[in-house]
């Protein structure tokens, strides 16, 4: 491919996690993707974050740190400096894996009606070791109404998909990925990619992990909002059911591995 690799545009919103933050700002910029815009929000740390950000300030398009109104506001004012063609928001406790920037950016030169993309996703610890990896398979059309989400820190989308679906609902906390991706799910393409692109930390302090109970309630309110009414458990149950015999059946039948290997050829060849 002699066209030029898209510029990424990438926000992390960070505030106190400066145990963490130095490896993901390293897990990007180690990447060398000739074409990246990095982002850092910082919401007025008191710990080390400000220091680490300084220290690899000339690897960064943009960066601050002062309070700001939460979390949905620190990513819009991110986004709202960033100039590339592809967005992608990682938290500053995720991670990058290798050679994802230059997979997304690949992707979505080969193929330009695609909206949104996601790929698998590894689960680390606090120290960083793989407790297990998640693959997604393919994108089930109608997912979000049951519920199923997307792996945030693996998910990247266009830019022209971010200026019609958003901003981010700044009046969510929990469900503000999920919340956006309903949105672009009505006006855009997804699809999946066979390929571990970023790995989410199981932490005790995330807040995932703090206050799930409402990271549900939010995530029902989502569901109510776009599909009008949650599912009822026995459609729950049988979606569940379906989905998973579906992956199965293409896990089985050799659909994953096909395409992986007809991606990875029009990719890389």
């Amino acid at each position: 491919m002699n066209e030029a690799l898209p510029k990424i545009s990438i926000v992390t919103p960070s505030f106190n996690q400066g145990r963490f933050l130095e490896e993901t700002i390293l897990s990007l910029v180690s990447q060398q993707y000739p074409a990246l815009e990095y982002i850092i929000m910082d919401g007025g740390s008191t710990d080390n974050s400000v220091e680490i950000i300084t220290r690899h300030a000339k690897h960064l398009a943009f960066w601050v740190s002062e309070k700001d109104n939460g979390f949905g506001d620190a990513i819009n004012k991110g986004f709202s400096k960033a100039t590339g063609e592809i967005f992608c928001w990682l938290n500053s406790d995720d991670l990058l894996l290798p050679g994802a920037l230059l997979t997304i950016g690949k992707y979505f030169m080969k193929y330009k009606t695609v909206g949104l993309v996601f790929g698998n996703r590894h689960v680390i610890d606090i120290n960083s070791s793989l407790l297990f990896k998640r693959n997604y398979f393919f994108y089930f059309p109608g997912q979000f109404r049951y519920g199923k989400t997307l792996p945030q820190e693996s998910t990247f989308w266009r830019r022209s998909v971010f200026v019609e679906a958003g901003p981010v609902d700044e009046n969510l906390t929990y469900a503000i990925d999920f919340d956006l991706w309903c949105r672009i799910s009505k006006i855009a393409i997804i699809r999946h990619i066979p390929f571990y692109i970023g790995a989410f930390r199981k932490q005790p302090l995330s807040k995932s992990a703090i206050h799930r109970k409402i990271g549900i309630q939010e995530r029902d309110q989502t569901i109510i909002k776009y599909f009008k009414k949650k599912p009822a458990s026995l459609e729950q149950k049988l979606f569940q059911f379906l989905l998973g015999l579906s992956r199965t059946l293409y896990r089985y039948l050799g659909f994953s591995a096909l395409k992986q290997a007809i991606i990875s050829g029009k990719l890389y060849k």
